[in-house]
């Protein structure tokens, strides 16, 4: 089926979608256990108004959600900015640096408008993470531990 965006609406962020009408084919279904024939039929074109969401095969614009508890539960920028640093890097070093900074960063998306503070220190810790693992290589199997040849 033919989609055909027509204009974007900038102020509701909804697009009209103007779909083609078309010819289908007679087909065999299944419903309720029986099989049923189905005969050809016209499809006519409708006009809908859907949310945009982006890019075609980009998705709907959405930060993941966070995993509950992810950084040391509820109030992790009420603790010491030490102790933040060590769950930051505790959490980097269990799930691995990128899902962390991942996590870190969509915090500084929730925090931007709401707590600006919380924001730039989730920035921040997060490029201390990224920073630390910057030009180390990664080991996929002992070095030593080879299978002679």
């Amino acid at each position: 089926m033919a989609k055909l965006i027509t204009r974007l609406d900038s102020m509701a962020k909804k697009i009209s979608v103007r779909r083609k009408g078309y010819r289908r084919k007679g087909y065999t279904a299944i419903r309720r256990g029986k099989k049923v024939k189905v005969g050809p039929a016209r499809v006519n074109p409708s006009t809908f108004k859907i949310h945009d969401r982006g890019k075609a095969g980009r998705g709907p614009k959405v930060v993941p959600p966070l995993e509950e508890g992810a950084l040391g539960g509820p109030g992790f920028f009420d603790r010491s900015e030490a102790e933040q640093e060590r769950i930051a890097f505790e959490r980097a070093r269990d799930v691995g640096e990128k899902k962390a900074v991942g996590e870190l960063r969509a915090l500084q998306v929730f925090f931007k408008k709401t707590d600006p503070e919380k924001s730039r220190r989730a920035l921040e810790l997060s490029k201390k993470v990224a920073g630390s693992f910057k030009g180390k290589e990664e080991v996929e199997y002992p070095e030593g531990l080879r299978k002679k040849q």
